[in-house]
Parts: C-alpha cells; sequence; structure tokens
C-alpha cells in the first residue's frame, strides 16, 4: 500500500493534484511524441504516442524514459497512460507506484523495484526527476530475471540521454489550440481575447500559461501588452517589482543547476559564487532561491535547484550576459 510508503503514490492526480483524478487530459492533435525510430519521422500525435507507450509498458521488465523542457506536461502524459478515456488499451492503474525524487522516496527506487522482483509481483513503477544515475540503477533492477516489474522515469531534456536498453520518448511543447483550451478550463471566466493572448505567449509551456493566466485580474486586458509586460508578469505574479530578487534570479539562470543548501564557502559550496556575481551572500541567494521556488520558477531535486523553465531562464541568461561584466562572471 502506498500508504505505507513515505514518498510514493498509487494511481492518482500526480501533476495537478487539485484537479483530481477525474480531470479530462486534453489531447493535442499535433506531433508531439519524438521517438528513436525513423520510421516515425518527425513524431506521434499524443493519442498514438500513448499507445506506442502502453504497449511497451504492458510488457514486465521493459523500460521507458520521456524527456521534455520543464513545463510541457511530462507528468501529466505519463499520468493520462492510465487513463481508460484515453486512446487505447491503458495501462491498469493498480499497477502504478509513482514518486517524485524531490520527494525523498523510502524506499529508494531501486530498493523498492528489487523488492516487487523478489516477490514477483506486478507493478508499474514510475520515477520523476530521476537522473541518468538513478535510471540505470534501477532499470538494472527492473530487467533482473523473471522481473513482472515496468519502469517509466521522467527527467528534464536531456538530449544526450539515451541509456541502454531503454525507450527514450521526447516530448514536444503543446500547440497553442490545446494552451487555449487549458487555459479556458482553469479560468472560464477569461475573456477569448485574454486566453488567446496568453496562449500566444506561452510557447506551447502549460506552466507558463498557468503562471500568466493567474495575473490577470478581473475584466483586464492584456492583448496590448509588450513582450517585457508579460516577462514581468510572469516573474513577479503579483508580488511587485524587486531588483534584487531580479539580480538573483539572473546570476541562478546562468548554470544549469546549483547546489541550493550549502551556504559555506567550502570547495563545493555553489551559492555563495552565484551571490558573489551580484554582491549578496549565500545566505541571500537561499533566500531568493526559496522565494523563487514558492513561485515555481525554481525547481529542486534534493539539494539540487534550478531556474525553470527554460523560456524565463534563457530571457535572464541573456539580461544578465549584458550587464554583469564577463571578468566578475569569470572570477566566481
Amino acid at each position: 500500500c502506498s500508504s505505507d510508503l513515505p514518498g510514493w503514490r498509487a494511481y492518482g492526480a500526480w501533476a495537478y493534484p487539485k484537479e483530481g483524478v477525474d480531470a479530462e487530459y486534453l489531447v493535442d492533435v499535433q506531433l508531439r511524441v519524438v521517438t528513436q525510430k525513423v520510421e516515425d519521422g518527425e513524431g506521434l500525435g499524443a493519442a498514438a504516442g500513448i499507445e506506442h507507450i502502453r504497449a511497451i509498458l504492458n510488457e514486465p521488465g521493459k523500460v521507458v524514459r520521456l524527456v521534455g523542457l520543464s513545463g510541457v506536461g511530462k507528468t501529466r502524459f505519463v499520468q493520462a497512460l492510465f487513463d481508460s478515456r484515453v486512446a487505447k488499451n491503458n495501462l491498469d492503474p493498480s499497477l502504478a507506484m509513482y514518486t517524485n525524487t524531490s520527494d525523498n522516496p523510502n524506499p529508494q527506487p531501486r530498493n523498492l523495484a528489487a523488492e516487487f522482483v523478489a516477490s514477483g509481483s506486478r507493478a508499474i513503477l514510475v520515477v520523476d526527476n530521476c537522473t541518468r544515475e538513478l535510471h540505470a540503477s534501477v532499470s538494472d533492477a527492473c530487467r533482473a530475471q523473471g522481473s513482472k516489474v515496468s519502469l517509466l522515469t521522467i527527467e528534464h531534456d536531456v538530449r544526450d540521454d539515451m541509456p541502454e536498453e531503454t525507450d527514450v520518448f521526447w516530448l514536444k511543447p503543446s500547440s497553442a489550440d490545446l494552451i487555449e483550451d487549458l487555459v479556458k478550463r482553469r479560468f472560464p471566466e477569461m475573456s477569448p481575447v485574454t486566453v488567446r493572448t496568453i496562449a500566444g505567449n506561452s510557447d506551447g509551456n502549460a506552466r507558463i500559461a498557468i503562471a500568466l493566466a493567474g495575473t490577470v485580474g478581473k475584466n483586464e486586458t492584456i492583448s496590448a501588452l509588450s513582450d517585457e509586460a508579460f516577462f514581468q508578469r510572469l516573474f513577479q505574479q503579483g508580488h511587485g517589482s524587486d531588483d534584487s530578487l531580479l539580480l538573483a534570479a539572473q546570476a541562478m539562470s546562468l548554470v544549469y543547476s546549483f547546489h541550493g543548501e550549502n551556504i559555506s564557502d567550502d570547495k563545493d559550496a555553489e551559492l555563495f559564487r552565484l551571490g558573489g556575481i551580484i554582491g549578496k551572500s549565500a545566505q541571500d541567494m537561499f533566500r531568493f532561491a526559496a522565494m523563487l521556488r514558492e513561485r515555481d520558477l525554481v525547481q529542486h531535486r534534493g539539494p539540487w535547484r534550478a531556474l525553470l523553465p527554460q523560456a524565463l531562464a534563457n530571457r535572464l541568461a541573456k539580461s544578465a550576459l549584458r550587464s554583469i561584466p564577463p571578468g566578475v562572471i569569470e572570477a566566481h
């Protein structure tokens, strides 16, 4: 029973708990699922991709890895694999066991997989925010002789992430039409023009669209806003201007990820180096990272932090490289 396993959950609303498991999955008609097979060309539609991945995971001992940019809906896509209302031949939801590594699961994914294999139990493990190293470890356990355990791991977009004996799929951003439908469902009182404007500025990223929609007041018109104004809305999310937080975010955006808990100045610490670029202490940077995490702009895995989604991080990084002297960056 998942309730006896801290950090593990049975089938449910893994992506958006507030929606509940009965929320409808919006199937995109555009080619969203890119495979390793040449015959699949530029990719498969969402429904075809779901059916293809289901066919693999219905075989015990099989391993799938799903990668994609932050905010494109990877976890929600995986949740749909078990939904009988979506496409054909859904996976059995009673077999699902899900964890996000940031939830510090106990037992660890490899150990739980080994327990299921040893007992001869049929299960489909889903490990979110799964590093390449963890994937290799858990997949080895799931492919052991006699295993009835299938594995699906989820990770940020890593183009050279091609582990052995694993079917790898890339999930591309959503179409503007699907983002419009999503915003309409979450914000039914919003005008069609505003919904269309938000979809056009989200770059196919559901997380950005939802965050932007949350900043729009009742009867507010945003169709004439500039790109910079949309960026400010996404970054501030109603909290007002904060130059220090903006500087900290620019510094954090310069690295792929950083250790977000070590506030010392030892050789392995990173917060004090990032802070040094903008004249802030490690403790300041710790606080800024926590503030950005509350806005869903910093994600974490254990002690590691990353400023995401990429559309926001790239914009901040460009600003940082324009406003911070290269010599200062190199020095830290």
